[in-house]
């Protein structure tokens, strides 16, 4: 597992390489978690392109954007709503439009795009938004259920805390590692609940 990582890993970036052609070959780097759900066993990890010329571990201590990878959270506080009696409840099947909107936040506005900035203006179900990966739909939903009840949830799934929750959020702009995401999304496979990440099952001696 371990190998075919590295392996897909470096792939990558190669393609990468010839798209950013005026680019510094081997400036641009990667990283790669891989965690059973069950167990929260790490079975492979790359840190970055190449362990001998640059020993950052990416995977650990790396805090980018993740973008549409945190979305999830943000469909998961909506169903989360069915278990709470002060608010509306969303399922599935909930509609939202997919159009251009201004969200005020405070004394601030915000107004995202979709990808390609194209919009049907038709009503998608939650379901598909979140398949098709509609940004403003996805504000809007956070927007509904109170940003910040978002961030609680990804916090307690194991993201870092935020000291003060904003619309873009819901699109991802919070830092994490991707070990941390990778953790978090153990999540959705144990029905809510998070595991640890393992690093070591066990330590033996030379002679076993």
């Amino acid at each position: 597992m371990q190998k075919a990582a590295y392996e897909i890993v470096n792939k990558r970036l190669e393609r990468l390489d010839k798209y950013f052609p005026k680019k510094q070959k081997g400036n641009l780097n990667a990283a790669l978690v891989a965690i059973r759900p069950k167990t929260g066993e790490i079975v492979a990890m790359v840190g970055g392109r190449n362990y001998l010329e640059n020993q950052f571990n990416r995977a650990t201590d790396a805090e980018r954007q993740p973008g549409s990878v945190f979305k999830p959270f943000v469909y998961a506080a909506a169903i989360n709503s069915a278990y709470e009696t002060n608010s509306r409840v969303f399922t599935a099947a909930t509609v939202f439009k997919d159009e251009k909107k201004v969200f005020t936040f405070g004394n601030d506005t915000y107004s995202p795009n979709n990808y390609g900035d194209t919009f049907s203006n038709k009503e998608l179900t939650l379901r598909e938004a979140l398949y098709k990966s509609k940004n403003v739909i996805t504000v809007d939903l956070g927007m509904e259920l109170n940003i910040g009840r978002v961030m609680n949830l990804a916090n307690k799934a194991g993201l870092p805390k935020v000291e003060k929750a904003y619309p873009s959020m819901a699109l991802g702009t919070s830092e994490v590692t991707p070990l941390q995401m990778a953790t978090a999304y153990t999540m959705f496979a144990n029905l809510g609940d998070r595991v640890s990440p393992l690093a070591i099952s066990r330590v033996t001696t030379g002679d076993g």
